[in-house]
């Protein structure tokens, strides 16, 4: 849901002396490039060269060893995350999955809205559509968020009072074709992801935001979210999720991990590989899983693959196995060009360096 972007935050004595904490560790014990890289960062947010950040945090090796916030985010700050909250769905429909209310992947999404019948567009090619198709962005539904005359936009969803009915009501494309590996072509729709946590909604038996937060968040001692809903009270699970930006980390760390926590498992590993796998390339320098997108970012003289979730804004929440690292970039820059690539920037020139692997004297 396209909002007012935010002021500027401006540069201040109190942001100079913003809260730096290394949990668990004294600050001797941190690496002195990170700290050091830390300390560029600072200027560089200073100078505005990076706008609207609000927090990075860093984890290696399973510590948190740095942690820093900028202007109004704080330990406790909630942040609008966006387009982020499309992961985490992904994530809570791999524990459906495990939890035996979802069959697979392959299973036809909209047997599960028989009730919504007749469909204003109703054809085989709807009929179709599978939770994978939905997952990986590569449906039938002619729905396109970065064309505002495609029926299915997000902006043309927010203002109907049940979104459900939307999403079902949408037409197909008519030259819809899938390739050998049976995805269609990627297409960014919002309200794909949207249904989706309907899918889930339904087949748990409870509502999806309660199903997160006891499936997913309490095993990681996640203590809530914001959300945004329907004019009717449905939960969008396509956007706007409120977290912290420790409980971020928590996520990506699990992710990292395989799906376990602490000893636990939360989530299938076979799950947590298959939504991190590139099913479909959406334009040359990424790949697509189920809804995490993967890059590579710089690491020394060459790269380093990095799964992501991803929100307008700039905000960014990424796992890198082969270096054993969880980053956090939260940021503000919401509709506004160049805000992904600051978060990117971030991350290729200041965390990464400071990971001994992609640092210079790595040899």
């Amino acid at each position: 849901m396209q909002r007012p972007s935010i002021n500027r935050l401006k540069t201040s004595a109190t942001m100079l002396a913003a809260l730096l904490v290394f949990t668990g560790l004294s600050r001797a014990d941190v690496p002195a490039r990170l700290e050091a890289s830390g300390a560029e960062l600072d200027k560089a947010i200073a100078a505005e060269r990076f706008r609207e950040i609000t927090s990075v945090l860093v984890a290696h090796e399973g510590e948190l060893v740095y942690e820093h916030y900028w202007g109004d985010g704080a330990r406790h700050y909630m942040n609008d995350t966006r387009s982020a909250t499309k992961s985490l769905t992904a994530m809570l429909l791999g524990a459906a999955i495990a939890d035996g209310h979802i069959d697979s992947v392959d299973a036809p999404a909209f047997s599960w809205f028989a009730d919504e019948r007749p469909y204003r567009y109703e054809s085989p090619t709807k009929d179709a559509i599978t939770l994978r198709d939905l997952l990986s962005m590569s449906s039938a539904l002619d729905c396109n968020d970065d064309v505002w005359e495609s029926p299915g936009n997000e902006e043309h969803m927010y203002p109907a009072r049940r979104w459900v009915y939307f999403v079902v009501d949408l037409p197909t494309k008519d030259d819809y074709a899938r390739n050998e590996r049976g995805f269609g072509p990627f297409s960014y729709c919002t309200a794909g992801t949207f249904i989706l946590g309907q899918i889930i909604e339904r087949a748990a038996g409870e509502t999806v935001d309660r199903y997160m937060q006891r499936r997913l968040f309490e095993p990681l001692g996640i203590a809530g979210a914001n959300w945004d809903h329907s004019p009717s009270g449905e939960v969008q699970t396509g956007g706007g999720t409120e977290l912290k930006s420790r409980d971020l980390l928590k996520l990506a760390e699990l992710v990292r991990n395989d799906g376990t926590s602490e000893g636990k498992v939360v989530l299938p590993a076979s799950w947590v590989g298959e939504m991190l796998h590139p099913h479909v390339k959406p334009r040359e320098q990424h790949d697509y899983g189920y809804q995490w997108w993967r890059e590579d970012f710089r690491c020394g003289d060459g790269t380093v693959s990095g799964w992501y979730m991803s929100g307008n804004g700039g905000n960014k929440v990424a796992v890198f196995d082969d270096l054993d690292l969880s980053v956090v970039v939260t940021a503000r820059l919401y509709g506004t060009r160049g805000m992904h690539q600051q978060s990117t920037d971030i991350i290729n020139e200041y965390v990464l360096p400071s990971v001994k692997a992609c640092s210079a004297d790595s040899g």
